[in-house]
C-alpha cells in the first residue's frame, strides 16, 4: 500500500505562511525579540492556513516549475514585508516624537537599549511608544492588520507571480510618520519654546541672575509637569494616526 502526500495544499500553506510570518515579524507587539521564533513559526502556519482557506479563490493555480515557485515565494515575502513595513513605520511615530523631545531636553545622552528591538531609545520615546501602543490595542488596531492581511489573500491569491499595484503607497508612509511625530511632540515643543523665551527674557532683564545654573533643571521640571498635564492631548493625534494606518493598509491591499 502506498501513501501519496498531497503536495499542492502543503505548498499553498507554506506560501501563505511566508506572507503571514513576515507581517508578524515586523509588528511591534510580536516582532523582534518579543516572541520566541518557534511560536512565531507555528502562529504563522496557523494564521496563513486559516486566511488562505477563507479567501474567495483558495485553489488558485500554483506554478509548475521550481523557478516559478521561487518567484511565488519571493512575492509572498514582498507582500508580507510591505504590510509589516507599513505598520512598523507608522507605529514608530510615537518613538520618533519622544526622540525629538529628548533631543530638545538634552536626554539623548541617557539612552538605553530596548531588549525587545535592541535599538537605543530614550525615556520619552519609551513613554510615548508604550502609551500609544496600548491605545492601539485598546482600539483594536490589530484587528485592522488582520483584516488587511485577509484582504490581501483575496486581492493577491497565493501562487501567482504578479506584484500588487499599491506598493508605491509605502513611500508616503515615511512622510506620515514624520508628520504624526511632530503632531505628537507639538504640545511639549510649545512648552519648551515658552520656557526658553522666559529664561532668555529673565537673563536679559536681570543679568545678575545666573540663568545657566538653574535654567536646565527648571526647563526639565517644567516639561515633566507639562507632560503629565498635556498627556490627554495625545488622544487626538493618536486616533488620527490609527485612522491613517487603517486607510494606508486598505489602500495597499486594494480594498
Amino acid at each position: 500500500m502506498t501513501f501519496e502526500l498531497p503536495l499542492e495544499p502543503i505548498v499553498r500553506l507554506l506560501l501563505a505562511a511566508l506572507r503571514a510570518g513576515m507581517v508578524l515579524l515586523l509588528l511591534p507587539v510580536v516582532g523582534g525579540e518579543g516572541a520566541p521564533s518557534p511560536v512565531r513559526v507555528v502562529f504563522s502556519l496557523l494564521l496563513g492556513g486559516l486566511l488562505v482557506g477563507m479567501a474567495p479563490d483558495p485553489a488558485s493555480e500554483l506554478p509548475a516549475t521550481a523557478s516559478g515557485l521561487v518567484l511565488a515565494a519571493g512575492r509572498e515575502l514582498l507582500i508580507g514585508l510591505a504590510i509589516g513595513f507599513l505598520c512598523r513605520v507608522l507605529l514608530a511615530a510615537p518613538a520618533l516624537a519622544g526622540d525629538l523631545v529628548a533631543e530638545q531636553l538634552g536626554l539623548k545622552m541617557a539612552e538605553d537599549v530596548d531588549p525587545m528591538t535592541r535599538v537605543p531609545n530614550t525615556a520619552p520615546s519609551r513613554l510615548y511608544e508604550s502609551a500609544l501602543l496600548l491605545a492601539f490595542l485598546a482600539m483594536r488596531g490589530h484587528h485592522d492588520v488582520l483584516r488587511a492581511l485577509h484582504q490581501s489573500f483575496a486581492a493577491f491569491p497565493v501562487g501567482r507571480t504578479t506584484l500588487p499595484q499599491g506598493l508605491s503607497s509605502l513611500v508616503g508612509s515615511l512622510t506620515l510618520c514624520v508628520r504624526f511625530a511632530v503632531m505628537i511632540a507639538a504640545p511639549l515643543f510649545a512648552v519648551l519654546l515658552v520656557g526658553s523665551l522666559s529664561l532668555a527674557l529673565l537673563a536679559r532683564a536681570v543679568p545678575e541672575v545666573q540663568v545657566m545654573t538653574f535654567g536646565y533643571p527648571l526647563r526639565l521640571l517644567g516639561v515633566l509637569l507639562a507632560a503629565v498635564a498635556l498627556f490627554p492631548l495625545l488622544a487626538r493625534p493618536g486616533a488620527r494616526l490609527f485612522e491613517a494606518l487603517r486607510h494606508s493598509l486598505l489602500t495597499l491591499v486594494g480594498a
